[in-house]
């Protein structure tokens, strides 16, 4: 019976220890939405980035070919577009657009998740893969200030719309709003990054945090008068 009880405790502890080590390496692994800002092996790359390119720096070859090894994007659906130097990278609900210039440099970086416009770029028999938009799907503001910081700006004016501006950086967030505040919780639905920063502009109020939309205005309208 001793002999029992010994090897009862001793699968308990080999357990905990299991768990304890699947644990650790849950937390030290980063979130699907935190690899926006990595590069295809997963290490971080140089801020603002997004799969590993850099607007204004990066060729839009070098791109194209970071994004056929990322693991957000290196499984969908890929269409060159016709009009301008750009490509199309296509998921179920996610598209990820990738555009250059007549220099060859990469210009702008924006990923759709759940596009109105999807079908729109569909054809016949294609088959769309589920799994990138999957990992994004629950992507949030709170997980977007986790990851990359507290943006510069912020605009509540687009109704049911909010984005978020981190202007040097030449990266807006767009969110779906559940109410007047800004809530941690509130969905990712476009993400861009551009080669220049983002412009100034009076519809664009100063970060102060998550809360009441009433808040901003209020700081706001003394510089306004």
């Amino acid at each position: 019976m001793r002999r029992f009880f010994q090897n009862v405790l001793a699968l308990a502890t080999c357990l905990s220890l299991m768990f304890g080590a699947a644990i650790l390496v849950r937390r030290g692994a980063p979130t699907p939405f935190a690899l926006l800002f990595t590069q295809p092996d997963g290490t971080p790359c140089a801020r603002p980035c997004l799969f590993g390119a850099r607007a204004g720096e990066t060729s839009y070859q070098a791109a194209l070919d970071l994004l056929n090894r990322h693991p957000l994007t290196r499984d969908l659906m890929r269409r060159e577009r016709i009009s301008t130097a750009g490509m199309l990278y296509e998921g179920v609900e996610l598209i990820v657009e990738v555009q250059g210039d007549a220099w060859g440099k990469l210009v702008q970086i924006s990923l759709h998740l759940q596009p109105t416009y999807v079908q729109r770029l569909r054809l016949a028999g294609d088959s769309l893969e589920a799994l990138p938009h999957a990992l994004l799907k629950h992507g949030s503001m709170g997980e977007t200030v986790a990851a990359i910081g507290v943006p510069t700006h912020v605009r509540l004016d687009g109704g049911r719309e909010l984005r978020l501006y981190y202007q040097l950086d030449g990266l807006t967030f767009y969110y779906a709003r559940r109410n007047e505040r800004l809530n941690p919780g509130d969905s990712l639905t476009s993400l861009y990054m551009y080669a220049v920063p983002s412009p100034e502009s009076p519809s664009l109020l100063p970060w102060g945090g998550f809360g009441a939309s009433e808040r901003y205005y209020a700081r706001a309208m003394p510089r306004r008068r």
